[in-house]
């Protein structure tokens, strides 16, 4: 079985470096098609960190109104919890929001101090969200919830803002799907001039009575090393280009809420993803296209 095996591995290799060539152009398409897929993939799991930073940092705040008993603030803060989409409510009474209040104004929140025995402010709840671009549903239905006053939020243009960095990620996922299918087709047509100019070695192998797997298992394995072969370049380009990407922008854009995903272990993921896409490619269009000329069972 391993003899089998090695053998198979062997006209493999054969396969690649006698038609060479044909070969390199598959490999060259490979390595762009996976250079795009590469770039693809950072900036969705760019895109996908700076939208779980927004969303991580988007509140809605709640204000309650002055009649509602303090006894009555579990059962209010188990209502703001069962709305679609709201993952927590944290209630703030008065003296919180005084708080809150005096530190945002530093030395000068200070002054502020004199409204602590009759203090003006409102109790409230802060809101965190499933999803930030759901926000201004939530905020609907909040408003809809009695004893609370007002609901407020960042407005319509973070919850925009949003969905634009949720279609861009969408939309690289349909990329990549179709980059991967281009590499197939590239691959497969690879494959079949490869099986055209061995179509007498073929014939001959049937006539001896070599069985469709056994003729077609070279080939399978040929177009993984052509997909293995065509990572690595798109391997190194990953690692090394987005380490000198992210210490050039040391590590974020424009703010800390921008913050990119870490070299380590982004990078290799997405290295260690390419190569399995080099893989799943080469065998792929490798096996689609061996099938086509072996059409004849025995």
């Amino acid at each position: 079985m391993f003899r089998l095996i090695g053998r198979h591995f062997k006209e493999a290799f054969q396969g690649i470096f006698r038609h060479f060539s044909s070969s390199l152009n598959s490999i060259t398409a490979v390595t762009v098609t996976l250079v795009l897929v590469s770039l693809l993939t950072l900036i969705i799991g760019n895109v996908s960190q700076i939208t779980r930073s927004i969303e991580g940092e988007i509140k809605i705040f709640v204000t309650v109104e002055e009649e509602i008993e303090d006894e009555e603030i579990p059962a209010l803060t188990r209502k703001i919890e069962n709305v679609e989409g709201v993952s927590r409510a944290e209630f703030s009474n008065k003296d919180t929001e005084l708080d809150k209040l005096i530190a945002s104004f530093g030395e000068e929140g200070k002054l502020f101090e004199i409204y602590r025995e009759d203090n003006p402010l409102h109790r409230a709840f802060i809101v965190s969200l499933k999803e930030g671009y759901i926000i201004s549903d939530v905020a609907a239905r909040l408003e809809k919830i009695d004893g609370l006053m007002e609901v407020n939020f960042g407005g319509i243009s973070t919850e925009e803002f949003l969905k634009i960095l949720n279609g861009v990620r969408q939309g690289g996922y349909v990329l990549v799907a179709a980059l991967t299918l281009v590499a197939i087709f590239l691959i497969q047509n690879t494959i079949n001039q490869t099986i055209f100019n061995r179509r007498l070695e073929i014939s001959i192998m049937r006539q001896v009575g070599a069985s469709n797997s056994y003729i077609r298992q070279p080939f399978v394995i040929e177009g993984i090393f052509i997909g293995i072969m065509g990572s690595v370049l798109p391997v190194l380009a990953t690692i090394f280009g987005y380490k000198y990407v992210y210490e050039a922008v040391g590590g974020q854009l424009v703010s800390g809420m921008l913050a990119l995903q870490p070299v380590n272990p982004f990078a290799y993921y997405v290295s260690a993803f390419l190569v399995a896409v080099g893989i799943i490619v080469g065998l792929i269009g490798s096996f689609l296209s061996v099938n086509k000329h072996l059409r004849w069972r025995r």
